[in-house]
């Protein structure tokens, strides 16, 4: 009989002492056994260190640890962590107030065992909340033999993006891609992902409901994107992409950095937000420029001057 590969599981956690037994016991419930759970607990102050040392006692697949002090505060330095300890042959980074269905990790071992130059497989999710169990549902399909530079440019245009937990990667893709940037305050996920994806392996969809993502609520630790220093750090992690995209100097990325270009731009202008356009005029150089509203260079020179003479 053939040996199951290892598939590593890595949680970052803070406070979660009221939900995060909902997130392990769908770990426990998968039919694919041959898994092990890293949490690092990033200094909480609640319940939660307790909480995961009790599935700790008692399923050795369990594994916990303290954020060394060496690590940044955060997730992100909570998850490199993980990964240093993690020793799975195939990677799956998991929010801890997030859920697993059943079937969802035989599927993708299946996947990848199926199909041996797949290195990134990815499934549909639902969103929910304490008001309604399937709030939302995400699909993002793509075609046959499909790379991740391809699911990036698709992702963009309907602005549908893969959250950490609705897939998996080989191990071997993160020196390619790096570990998840310590640095960086909001849309860390999205940067990282942005890193797999642009080291272009090849990726296939599980057209299953594998993952549950819970929306924003009491419970949840979310950015409110509308205030405007939380909108400035977003805005920074997309300049990052973008510097990095250019250093690629990759026409095939040409189309995901505009589309989220335009994407934001239009969003800022919906919130009025004229002074963050401003503030990064470098990076909505293309947008502004070509801009034919008159009653939106009107506001834009407008604040401008504003700012300018303030």
């Amino acid at each position: 009989m053939t040996e199951q590969p290892l598939v590593s599981i890595l949680i970052p956690a803070y406070n979660r002492e009221k939900i995060i037994a909902e997130t392990l016991n769908s770990l426990i419930a998968q039919s694919f056994k041959n898994w092990e759970c890293i949490l690092v607990d990033d200094g909480s102050t609640d319940n939660t260190l307790h909480i995961v040392e009790e599935y700790v006692k008692k399923d050795e697949r369990f594994k916990c640890f303290k954020r060394p002090d060496n690590r940044k505060p955060g997730g992100c330095g909570a998850r490199n962590y993980a990964f240093e300890k993690s020793q799975g042959q195939y990677i799956k980074w998991l929010d801890s107030d997030d859920l697993l269905e059943p079937f969802l990790l035989e599927k993708e071992v299946e996947t990848f065992q199926q199909f041996p130059d797949v290195d990134f497989v990815y499934c549909d999710h639902t969103a929910f909340s304490k008001d309604n169990d399937k709030a939302a549902e995400t699909i993002i399909n793509i075609p046959e033999n499909s790379s991740g530079i391809d699911l990036l440019n698709i992702s963009s245009v309907d602005r549908k993006y893969l959250i950490p937990g609705t897939y998996s990667h080989k191990r071997e893709i993160i020196p390619y891609s790096g570990l998840w940037n310590e640095e960086i305050r909001i849309n860390q996920d999205g940067e990282f992902l942005f890193r797999l994806l642009a080291a272009n392996p090849k990726v296939k969809r599980i057209p299953y409901f594998g993952f549950r993502y819970r929306l924003e609520g009491t419970d949840k630790i979310t950015s409110n994107y509308n205030d405007l220093n939380k909108a400035s750090l977003k805005l920074k992690s997309w300049e990052l992409i973008d510097a990095q995209i250019k250093l690629r100097r990759s026409e095939d990325l040409k189309p995901y950095i505009t589309n989220t270009k335009n994407f934001l731009y239009k969003y800022h202008l919906h919130l009025r937000q004229y002074s963050i356009i401003l503030d990064f005029r470098h990076f909505f150089k293309d947008q502004i420029k070509n801009e034919e509203r008159k009653r939106i260079k009107f506001q834009l020179l407008k604040t401008y001057f504003k700012t300018f003479f303030s």
